[in-house]
């Protein structure tokens, strides 16, 4: 008997409490999906498209940009679209495509102009994107 009890190895501290620890990792994985499937709907994304700064380069003005999923759905191929208006005359326009953007998180990117941005008015617009 005394050699049967010798065989066993008892459970440390340390190993009791980095067991707890993933266990919590585990159950709070659990919860945060389970609250994600209840609570889902469906419905468009929400595109809003904010300018971050504006960078005068050798190639041009470089309008840097933040683009923000509010929706419920995740966008791909976001196309953003700069116009830069003078008065009613539309003097310049680009555009770039983001890849994905998550729903709820956000992506930054930006358009190269010929023409300072500051000598007219400049409109960013989230034009379209797909479903993936």
């Amino acid at each position: 008997m005394a050699q049967a009890k010798a065989g066993r190895r008892e459970v440390g501290r340390l190993e009791w409490i980095v067991g707890a620890i993933g266990a919590l990792i585990v159950v709070a994985t659990l919860g945060v999906l389970i609250h994600e499937a209840l609570t889902y709907h469906e419905g468009a994304p929400a595109l809003v498209v904010r300018v971050l700064d504006v960078t005068p380069t050798d190639g041009g003005f470089v309008v840097r940009f933040r683009t923000e999923n509010k929706g419920p759905s995740t966008a791909a191929e976001v196309v953003v679209s700069a116009t830069l208006k003078d008065g009613d005359r539309v003097a310049e326009h680009a555009e770039t495509t983001l890849d994905y953007i998550a729903r709820k998180s956000s992506r930054e990117a930006g358009v190269i102009l010929r023409r300072d941005p500051a000598s007219g008015t400049l409109e960013l617009a989230a034009t379209s994107y797909r479903k993936p």
